[in-house]
């Protein structure tokens, strides 16, 4: 007799009872990643409660017949199609084991066997990929260079070539019988589960020495230390990384070598501040010449003397724009721009004439604003007698 607890399947899994095929997966394999007891933020018996209850429903609405038979008759169509003990998710996993090895790949792969997904234990796999931090200076980003790398990774053996055997003799590994994977059983609410793990013995090739490989002591690899060439770019900005194929660590089971990323590391010099391609200095003048104009020299990046006009009236703290002075654009031909902020160079002693000068300066400067203001009253004061008139 079905559960009268059941909810409908189309409402477990949240689709209409028109959904193609498609959308019934896709709306599982939402679900079972929410709901799967080993990522669910639910306590552990309501993921599991829930995750078969989504299980069951995808079983039913994936299979054509089984979908058939429910929209015609309900759960009575097809409770008879679970054998006598109901749903099993034990059975499920042997149905749907590839299946699923697509919807949760390598992380769920245990859940449901592991066997059917299984890596080969002597696949070529890849070694690891290695990062190396660059420190330059802004010259080089200006002109580039050729910068020599003092690189440490490890190596294939060249003794044993990568077998960690004298003379390259291997033999089945005894631990695992040249699996290369240990299994191990274990019980769960959803029937038997098997947890697969590396052999420890073979490190997972399945074979191992007769004779240690006196040069690499059985590892198959060796540490070294290569020099690798790279071409800094032009322009190059701070953080920016340059991949080298295969000058990371050696491979596994005849696997290719990683990578090597470089990380530039950009500092600045001389003074310079940088902004993308635009360079900032700071330079000094005097009061007069930002008050009448002049000019201002300053040496950009390559150490070259260039003036600048400074105009009249200029604050402290203005900005003076050269263009085409500042560095590369990465993978142009153009430069930005050097741009120069001034300030005022204040001296600690000054003559008794240059006193003199400053004084009647400052007296002039206040009978500016005094005559100002004396101005300004005047125009106050005609403009309401005007008016009262």
């Amino acid at each position: 007799m079905p559960d009268q607890n059941k909810r409908d399947y189309y409402e477990v899994l949240g689709v209409s009872k028109t959904a193609t095929a498609d959308e019934i997966k896709h709306a599982y394999r939402t679900l079972a990643k929410k709901y799967h007891p080993d990522v669910s933020t639910e306590p552990k018996d309501v993921a599991e409660a829930k995750f078969k209850e989504i299980s069951e429903a995808y079983e039913v609405l994936s299979d054509p017949d089984k979908r058939s038979r429910y929209d015609q008759y309900g759960f009575a169509g097809v409770d008879s199609s679970f054998g006598a003990g109901g749903f099993n998710m034990d059975d499920f996993a042997q149905e749907h084991g590839d299946e699923f090895g697509d919807i949760f790949g390598d992380i769920f792969g245990s859940f449901f066997g592991g066997s059917r997904r299984n890596r080969n234990p002597n696949a070529p796999r890849q070694g690891e990929s290695l990062r190396y931090d660059l420190e330059i200076t802004l010259n080089d980003v200006l002109s580039g260079k050729t910068a020599t790398l003092s690189v440490p990774h490890t190596s294939q053996c060249p003794d044993c070539h990568g077998t960690g055997a004298k003379d390259g003799k291997t033999q089945v590994c005894p631990e695992c019988g040249g699996r290369g994977q240990m299994q191990q059983v274990r019980q769960t609410m959803f029937g038997s589960t098997v947890m697969v793990s590396e052999c420890s013995r073979c490190g997972g090739t399945g074979r191992v020495y007769v004779t240690q490989c006196p040069k690499c002591r059985g590892s198959g690899i060796v540490s070294k230390n290569s020099k690798i060439e790279i071409n800094v770019p032009k322009g190059v900005e701070d953080g920016m990384q340059m991949r080298v194929p295969g000058a990371g660590d050696a491979g596994v089971n005849g696997g290719p070598s990683g990578d090597l990323y470089v990380v530039f590391h950009v500092k600045d010099s001389k003074g310079f501040k940088r902004d993308g391609p635009d360079l900032w200095v700071d330079a000094e003048t005097t009061y007069p010449r930002l008050v009448l104009g002049g000019t201002v020299k300053v040496k950009n990046l390559e150490d070259q003397e260039i003036e600048a006009t400074i105009p009249s009236g200029t604050q402290v703290g203005g900005v003076l724009k050269i263009s085409g002075q500042g560095l590369p654009v990465l993978n142009r031909e153009t430069r930005g721009n050097l741009y120069i902020r001034l300030g005022i160079t204040v001296p600690k002693r000054t003559s008794d004439y240059e006193k003199e000068l400053l004084l009647k300066l400052d007296e002039e400067a206040g009978n500016k604003r005094t005559r100002s203001k004396v101005a300004k009253a005047r125009a106050s004061l005609f403009g309401k007698k005007q008016r009262q008139s």
